[in-house]
């Protein structure tokens, strides 16, 4: 009966650009396939896995900031591993019957943080908001942004492995690649090392922080073009020097964030993920190296 009643409240208040498509056979932690529609009802391909779960009602405790939490009923952590290692976003539904709601949970960013779990323990819990509720009238819209994040996930953890294992290669070509003849074209090699370390700075900032603040690569040739008039030549010295100056104040502060969340909130994952690069990152030189590139330029 409860989860007669779940699949109701889901279909009550599930949006109009979602279609669900229930699974039958719901062994293996998966009870149906969420496909994000697009803006002009087009179909993208933009596909979520999900598990609903009932529950007669939600108790609510605040939290120290304000904010009203809670927990998940326990899933085993078989199931948890087995949705960590599905290829596309997977969230957890919880219908509250009582309040006729559901909350989702972006489960695979939990269970990063909680590593070890899925080794020393049979089951666990996911936490609750209830800010992240279908009815609300940001949920859905969150719902699309932490999919987006997952989405986003394997290529940030490419990019952030990148910046910090070439983070002293990245901190030297900014220091040496600024104040140089403004209207003298960036030869290739230095092009493409330029590109490298944008890119990784704008995944790693995206994802770290929600928001990439600096102009789009795109838009950097386009500044180019405007100022030089130059259609054979897509980056000058200027505005190389211009992004550089941005950048060297963003790529220190994405660095230490970036080795925070390898080392302390997702330190399991990472160890058990990418042994090599988190005894890299745990490494306290780099901190030490860190210091003294953003001791150079004054931060």
């Amino acid at each position: 009966l409860t989860e007669t009643e779940s699949w109701r409240v889901l279909d009550s208040v599930a949006p109009k650009d979602w279609i669900v498509r229930e699974v039958t056979e719901r062994d293996y932690g998966i009870d149906a396939y969420i496909e994000l529609v697009g803006k002009n009802d087009e179909v993208t391909g933009e596909l979520t896995s999900a598990q609903l779960k009932g529950v007669d009602s939600i108790t609510w405790k605040k939290g120290s900031g304000g904010q009203m939490s809670a927990v998940s009923p326990q899933i085993k952590t078989s199931t948890a591993a087995y949705w960590h290692g599905l290829p596309v976003p997977v969230f957890l539904l919880v219908a509250d019957l009582a309040a006729k709601d559901i909350h989702f949970v972006p489960v695979k960013e939990v269970i990063r943080g909680n590593f070890e779990k899925l080794e020393t323990q049979g089951s666990m819990t996911f936490p609750l908001s209830e800010s992240h509720s279908l009815k609300s009238s940001d949920g859905p819209q969150l719902f699309r942004w932490f999919y987006a994040r997952e989405r986003l996930q394997p290529e940030f953890a490419f990019h952030i492995t990148n910046l910090i294992s070439q983070m002293d290669t990245f901190a030297d070509f900014i220091r040496m690649n600024q104040n140089r003849d403004s209207f003298m074209e960036v030869e290739a090699e230095r092009h493409l090392q330029f590109r490298a370390l944008y890119e990784s700075c704008r995944m790693a900032s995206l994802y770290l922080e929600n928001r990439w603040p600096l102009e789009e690569l795109i838009e950097l040739y386009r500044m180019d073009r405007r100022d030089w008039k130059d259609d054979w030549v897509l980056l000058h010295e200027k505005t190389l020097d211009y992004a550089l100056q941005k950048l060297e104040v963003l790529f220190p502060a994405l660095v230490r964030k970036a080795l925070k969340l390898v080392t302390e909130s997702q330190a399991g994952y990472w160890m058990a993920t990418d042994r090599v690069f988190f005894s890299l990152c745990n490494n306290g030189e780099l901190n030490v190296r860190l210091k003294q590139f953003e001791d150079e330029i004054g931060r």
